[in-house]
């Protein structure tokens, strides 16, 4: 009995052994798990073989930027990547500086829920109760603009035809000054369509200042900067706040890295007009300082953790579901995890800063490559883990039914730019073949590259007016009536451009030859070749004036704009005159006057539909 118990207390004492051994070895596993399964000594492997390069080491390829995890208060991984100068040598490093881009939209955000939070504005509160008397000039619909519908990107604003960036500090104005500026259409019905809108979200910063009596730049140096010791970042679009960043940012350099080479865009400095929506600049650790703060428990940004908490939940939704697009100005992202956060993009650098509030991990990612890398992309997935198709549901059978071609909504809908909004269509069929999972949200499948199935997944949903969309946090995307109709009237539009020019030439060589026949009606006709040139000509000077400053002017819209109300006036007048010769000649002129009518015709009807005389109101 005695040699019994004994034997009992021996494997007792020994399982304790056991345990006591092998217990904090199995949790510091699992607390060395991310989110999405991996270690994180397996995430320092997969991170090895970043940035891409080419096999050929010969090329001038490589991956510049810097990436960052945490989880908590604690630094889990920092890594950079490449160089600010390429040319002398200047390594990215922990003091290099970045443009943060739509980043900084947070801090509008943030500062919103402040406000909110201290009684100073309300959410769902017309915005003009917080603006000077007649701010906007360009409201379409007599319909309450929330600051809620700012953070939702559904005021209802198309992208401005204004600059957002100029070269010249020297040209940056007040912030009220440079919103009235560049103030866009109003295209969509408020809390309707989402579309993406910088002018919307630097409102928000200008109603900061009203309500907060202080410069937008004070108020966040003040409310979130300085409480989180973030002491390399600049708000100013000109850095003007921040002598270190000034500095640095004056020496990096910006590089696109195509498939075979790298191209150095030099210092390529810009300075963004409305500078709350996107001129935050600074480094890594700064921005890491950011994000840990706001997955923080205690919440240092706020009076009260239930702000913070408030501040991450849905404000927008796919479909008819709980599934949010949107909370309150971070976006949502699915992955193995829901996760929230921001991207951005400038003429010079990207980046990204995603984290799960309920675990504490965030990774920031910050590129200095105006087109991005790998950087702003891998890291992530390998933190988060990819969406599971079982996340939200199984398929109930149902499938997208959406026809024709889909337009983004995110474009300019009013406008001499109007044109590039037909080039951005897509067709329906390429994304019909995806399951419904119920309440408006779908699911597209698919096999990553470890032969696994994941998924993502949309919304579909109507508009008041019937027409079904498909929703995405950038922009709504709907399906355009009569698309290739109009698309051929644009096609048809430049050939006849390009016709005006052969017939001007083989007038000018029949003339050259003394066959120089005059008829009646040639005056017009020529006058009509002439004016579809010139049409078709500043057609071209809008898209190169728009991609070289980042917009248009009021003097270039207007001269460009009474260019193409003229070369309509002049072709209308081809036009009638074509159409009274057919009538009247029965020779073989008549050939002429009817192909003269068509290309007349033609020309009117592109510039009347494409808008490209309006030079009012955009």
């Amino acid at each position: 009995m005695k040699n019994m118990i004994r034997k009992i207390t021996s494997a007792f004492c020994a399982s304790v052994m056991l345990f006591t051994v092998s217990a904090p070895s199995v949790m510091a596993e699992e607390n060395d798990k991310l989110p999405s399964g991996k270690t994180i000594s397996e995430f320092e492997d997969e991170m090895i073989k970043l940035p891409k390069k080419t096999e050929d080491i010969s090329i001038d390829y490589s991956e510049s930027g810097a990436v960052g995890v945490f989880r908590g208060d604690e630094i889990l991984y920092t890594n950079y990547f490449g160089a600010t100068d390429w040319d002398k040598g200047i390594k990215v490093d922990s003091d290099s500086v970045f443009e943060w881009g739509s980043i900084s939209k947070t801090f509008e955000w943030v500062s919103i829920m402040q406000l909110k939070e201290q009684g100073k504005l309300e959410l769902d509160r017309d915005v003009r109760d917080y603006l000077p008397e007649g701010f906007f000039q360009h409201l379409s619909y007599d319909e309450p603009i929330t600051i809620m519908d700012l953070m939702n990107h559904t005021a209802g604003w198309q992208e401005s035809t204004y600059p957002l960036f100029i070269k010249d500090k020297n040209d940056l104005k007040p912030l009220e000054e440079a919103l009235q500026d560049i103030e866009p259409a109003q295209a969509y019905h408020v809390g309707e369509v989402i579309a993406y809108s910088n002018y919307g979200a630097a409102v928000a910063g200008y109603i900061i200042e009203r309500v907060s009596g202080m410069s937008y730049v004070d108020y966040i140096h003040k409310n979130i900067l300085e409480p989180l010791g973030m002491e390399h970042t600049a708000i100013a679009a000109d850095h003007s706040d921040n002598q270190y960043v000034a500095d640095k940012r004056s020496e990096m350099h910006s590089y696109q890295n195509l498939i075979d080479r790298r191209i150095d865009r030099g210092v390529n400095e810009s300075y963004c007009n409305i500078f709350p929506c996107g001129s935050a600049t600074g480094t890594l650790g700064d921005l890491m300082k950011y994000a840990q703060a706001l997955v923080d428990k205690g919440a240092p940004l706020f009076q009260n953790k239930e702000t913070q908490e408030e501040m991450f939940t849905g404000t927008l939704f796919y479909g008819d579901s709980e599934i949010p697009m949107w909370a309150h100005g971070f976006a949502v992202e699915e992955f193995a995890v829901r996760t929230y956060g921001h991207s951005g993009a400038t003429n010079s650098c990207q980046s990204n800063m995603i984290f799960d509030p309920e675990s504490g991990t965030g990774v920031v990612a910050l590129v200095n490559d105006p087109d991005g890398n790998s950087l702003l992309s891998e890291p992530f997935e390998l933190v988060f883990g990819k969406m599971k198709p079982d996340k939200y549901g199984t398929p109930d059978g149902g499938r997208m039914d959406l026809k024709g071609y889909l337009l983004p909504q995110r474009s300019h809908k009013e406008g001499m730019l109007r044109i590039e909004r037909y080039l951005m269509a897509f067709n329906a069929a390429s994304i019909n073949d995806i399951d419904s999972i119920g309440n408006g949200v779908y699911q597209q499948t698919y096999k990553d590259e470890d032969d696994v199935m994941v998924a993502s997944i949309m919304g579909v949903s109507k508009y008041s007016d019937g027409k079904t969309f498909l929703e995405s946090p950038s922009c709504d995307i709907v399906a355009e009536n009569f698309y290739l109709v109009k698309l051929m009237l644009l096609a048809m539009y430049v050939l006849m451009g390009i016709g005006g020019v052969y017939v001007l030439l083989i007038r000018r060589k029949l003339k050259k030859h003394g066959r120089n026949v005059k008829f009646a009606g040639l005056k017009p006709m020529i006058a009509g070749s002439i004016a579809s040139i010139v049409s078709v000509i500043a057609v071209m000077a809008v898209f190169v004036l728009f991609k070289n400053n980042y917009g248009l002017t009021d003097a270039q819209i207007t001269i460009i704009g009474i260019t193409q109300a003229v070369c309509f006036a002049v072709c209308a007048i081809a036009l009638v005159s074509a159409i009274i010769n057919t009538v009247k000649v029965k020779d073989k002129k008549r050939y002429l006057y009817i192909f003269s009518g068509i290309s007349n015709c033609i020309c009117v009807c592109a510039i009347a539909f494409y808008e490209m005389y309006r030079f009012w109101g955009i």
